[in-house]
């Protein structure tokens, strides 16, 4: 049996509301929770049910009031709801969801306070891998990361919100990030395809790994939605980028949260069997099978992620 690496997600939770007439109505009803972490724990809840080399995760966030209340009314998580860091100073979010276009739209009642890593007992299990995912520039400091990478083996970033500008109206618009020392303690990157055109790197998407790839940072993941995933790594031979095919053949009724599970799965796979292109068809089933589910509790067998895993893995082609 492979070693459990004990994993941490970090961010911001937020809680998910929608306005009817102008007030904020929490959906109480369906317990929607949206950011890195809830998808990160959701996802390794249930991934640890299916696989013994894999643990749940431990969950620190600084989470709104209302997102704790909702998420103890999860059975799924009880055992970590303990782990959960309260901020009592933390801003509380409005993220609004299109029906018809599926488009997020995220509103802050104030920016975030800048994450402070001294807050947390990091003597709690000693934590293997820290999965990092920021809303608006709460890590945006290389000394929080020289912090965890002293803590953690392995440190997996998605710098969405470091792209995200926040304008005198309260609105999200894209803006151009890069900030060499924080990746110098990053080990794996994840960014969209958009994110990608905001680095300063060009707006070929090839070209923008193999820069990435120059740098400490040891995988990418570069993902596209329908069109896939480009896979850039360092091996003792050098550099290697690979095209991964979306899993397309399912009913897909939510994306919400489909890059946090993507991240979770890719590198708890990558450390349990060392195998880059493994991991990320493994990671493109699992997905797959969340974005198919209206809520992503549902229990679903090895032999389902085996047999997708395998036709994404026949897939894949160098680049």
């Amino acid at each position: 049996m492979r070693n459990k690496r004990l994993t941490i997600a970090l961010g911001q939770m937020v809680l998910d509301t929608v306005i009817h007439d102008s007030q904020i109505t929490h959906l109480v009803n369906n317990q929607s929770l949206g950011g890195p972490p809830s998808f990160a724990a959701i996802a390794g809840l249930i991934l640890s049910k299916v696989y013994s080399w894999m643990s749940p995760p431990l969950v620190y966030a600084y989470s709104c009031p209302q997102a704790i209340t909702l998420l103890k009314n999860y059975p799924e998580f009880n055992k970590i709801i303990g782990n959960l860091k309260l901020q009592s100073e933390c801003p509380q979010f409005r993220l609004i969801y299109s029906d018809d276009k599926k488009e997020r739209i995220l509103f802050l009642k104030r920016p975030p306070l800048q994450f402070n890593p001294n807050d947390f007992n990091w003597e709690l299990g000693r934590p293997a891998i820290a999965i990092i995912g920021s809303i608006l520039h709460e890590f945006n400091n290389y000394k929080i990361f020289r912090f965890l990478k002293e803590r953690c083996s392995y440190i997996a970033f998605d710098p969405q919100g470091c792209f995200r500008h926040l304008t005198s109206d309260g609105k999200i618009k894209f803006r151009y990030w890069w900030d060499p020392k924080i990746i110098e303690n990053v080990d794996c990157l994840h960014i969209s395809e958009l994110e990608a055109k905001y680095l300063g790197f060009g707006k070929d998407l090839i070209s923008v790994v193999k820069k990435l790839l120059e740098t400490p940072i040891t995988s990418v993941i570069l993902t596209r939605g329908r069109n896939g995933t480009i896979l850039g790594f360092k091996s003792n031979t050098g550099q290697h980028i690979f095209n991964i095919p979306a899993y397309l053949e399912g009913n897909i009724i939510d994306e919400t949260g489909a890059g946090d599970i993507f991240l979770f799965a890719f590198v708890n796979h990558l450390l349990a069997f060392q195998d880059q292109l493994t991991a990320v068809a493994f990671a493109t089933s699992v997905t797959s099978l969340f974005l198919e589910q209206k809520r992503p509790l549902t229990a679903f067998s090895k032999e389902t992620v085996r047999l997708r895993q395998e036709k994404i893995r026949e897939g894949i082609i160098e680049s």
